[in-house]
């Protein structure tokens, strides 16, 4: 019998999945130091990772070890055992730490922008039911709703981040 697309998709994606473990498994000689090693002394007091997660109230993740994420994670063991391959150490928890801040942030900006565009949806509707029988009323919320549009085209552009690249295969 003839695979559906979706097993063929299944299987790809399994194949890629196996790939990409046996690469990071080679990266081992590569990289000797622990990545907790090579960090400023001052690291978790003042920089350009700790600031923007104080600024907000978040707790600044320490690397004072080679832990791994699985050591820290909220998810029960069995759960993080899917998610989240073993001895990765402070490395991989960098690495998993910077996809999960950027899929957060991204999150965060679709909630973000979906609450904009309706308040400014809302402020046109109350433009339109508004009485524009005066010149002056109507010459306002012209230039009113003018204003509330180009709002809306700017929240239809999507932006990017540039980051250093930070993922290697073998």
């Amino acid at each position: 019998m003839a695979k559906t697309n979706a097993e063929r998709l299944r299987e790809f994606k399994a194949r890629k999945k196996e790939q990409e473990k046996i690469a990071s498994l080679t990266l081992d000689d590569v990289f000797k130091t622990p990545f907790f090693e090579t960090l400023p002394e001052d690291f978790h007091i003042s920089s350009d990772f700790e600031d923007p997660l104080a600024f907000i109230g978040l707790p600044v993740p320490e690397f004072t070890d080679d832990r791994g994420l699985e050591d820290f994670t909220h998810y029960s063991p069995e759960t993080a055992a899917d998610m989240i391959e073993p001895n990765l150490g402070s490395l991989g928890r960098a690495e998993v730490m910077i996809t999960a801040l950027t899929e957060a942030a991204a999150a965060l900006a679709f909630y973000v922008n979906k609450y904009k565009r309706d308040e400014i949806e809302a402020r046109l509707a109350e433009i339109e039911a508004s009485d524009l029988s005066k010149p002056e009323a109507k010459k306002a919320a012209l230039q009113e709703a003018a204003r509330l549009n180009k709002m809306l085209d700017q929240l239809e552009r999507q932006v990017r981040w540039t980051f250093p690249q930070w993922k290697v295969t073998g």
